[in-house]
């Protein structure tokens, strides 16, 4: 089982991802101004992540084979 640092790397590497792409759609798609379009873009990265992130956990330590997980954890 990875350490708790592997956990918080990869949380902290999806919030920052998703929250970027989340901001750009809502910038370019929707025309919404940054002061408007950061807090809900980075409320939905953190809930988001924690769900993949949460269940990327669960099933590792449950022994569930996941090939996604495979695939990531290989990089």
């Amino acid at each position: 089982m990875p350490k708790p640092s592997h956990w918080i790397v990869q949380y902290l590497f999806a919030v920052v991802s998703m929250f970027g792409l989340l901001l750009v759609i809502d910038l370019l798609m929707r025309d919404e101004t940054f002061a408007r379009a950061w807090p809900s873009a980075l409320i939905w990265a953190a809930i988001a992540s924690a769900l993949f992130i949460g269940t990327r956990y669960r099933n590792m330590k449950r022994g569930i084979a996941c090939v996604v997980c495979e695939t990531l954890d290989k990089k």
